[in-house]
């Protein structure tokens, strides 16, 4: 997951819900799908493109519930960060 700002969205049935500051229900829905995701096998890894305490706050939170890993970065070198870790992490 690579993010600039907390979670603002959600889907209610078919529709998008937007709204800042997040609504609980959307921060309830994101926390939510990540521990199903991290239950069937995904390993989370947040790269934070902002360094704000609200964001902090639930990226760190997030980490804890999945067992992944908070990393803030500029969007300049995101991108080898990443492939690097990959191939640093991969099963073989």
């Amino acid at each position: 997951m690579v993010t600039d700002g907390e979670p603002t969205a959600h889907l209610e049935g078919e529709q998008a819900f937007f709204a800042w500051p997040p609504e609980p229900e959307t921060i309830r829905l994101t926390l939510a799908e990540a521990v199903r995701l991290s239950r069937s096998g995904v390993t989370l890894n947040i790269f934070m493109l902002e360094d704000s305490e609200g964001l902090a706050r639930f990226m760190e939170r997030l980490a804890e519930r999945t067992g992944g890993r908070v990393f803030l970065m500029d969007d300049r070198n995101v991108g080898e960060f990443v492939l690097r870790d990959y191939v640093r992490h991969r099963s073989r």
